[in-house]
């Protein structure tokens, strides 16, 4: 990965994503390879781990991540709502974002349990001022009402399929080029509507 990071342009929000689980902190090693991997690197966007909750974690993995974030790491908890000590991970790691799982994206104007679930996550992470990212956004009624609930970021088979590192910046320029695109002409619209008749 980090020999790659050259094809990815500088933005003052891109960052990388790694998952990881509970056992990955059982050895030092991580911290270790992040201090001498990843951090000299050039260009070095920023790095978050996004842990699982499946699994507690033991008070040495909370340390560990406690000094990786302290090193300037970021920190995500995935599939929450999911595992056995979610509100635990909220109070002992103090991530940084919360990642809404797909099934609960999937309950989206279909299962009104499962949305309320959705709903409520959303406002606990806004309490907590935490940023959102909602998984398996499939269709558009999904992508538009996570917006409207100001969740920060979405991800999907709804935007793009997984695919190879090196075709990933060619799909974010035409991407962003697309979304350009899409603004200014919303803008135009907006201008031909308010615009006094003569």
């Amino acid at each position: 990965m980090v020999e790659n990071l050259q094809l990815f342009p500088p933005r003052p929000s891109f960052y990388i994503s790694i998952n990881v689980a509970a056992e990955h902190f059982n050895a030092v090693t991580l911290i270790d390879d992040i201090r001498r991997i990843w951090l000299p690197a050039q260009p070095m966007p920023s790095l978050m781990l996004e842990l699982t909750e499946r699994t507690a974690l033991s008070e040495i993995q909370y340390e560990q991540i406690k000094t990786l974030k302290e090193m300037g790491i970021m920190l995500a908890i995935d599939d929450f709502g999911t595992g056995h000590s979610s509100l635990s991970y909220l109070k002992k790691l103090s991530p940084d974002v919360l990642k809404i799982d797909r099934g609960f994206t999937a309950a989206i104007g279909t299962d009104a349990i499962n949305a309320t679930v959705t709903d409520t996550i959303i406002t606990l992470a806004h309490k907590l001022k935490l940023k959102l990212v909602a998984e398996g956004v499939e269709t558009e009624e999904q992508a538009d009402y996570l917006r409207s609930h100001d969740v920060n970021a979405l991800q999907g088979f709804y935007f793009a399929k997984p695919m190879p590192i090196n075709v990933f910046p060619l799909w974010l320029q035409q991407y962003e080029s697309k979304l350009r695109a899409m603004s200014a002409r919303e803008e135009r619209q907006k201008e031909r509507e308010n615009k006094p008749e003569a």
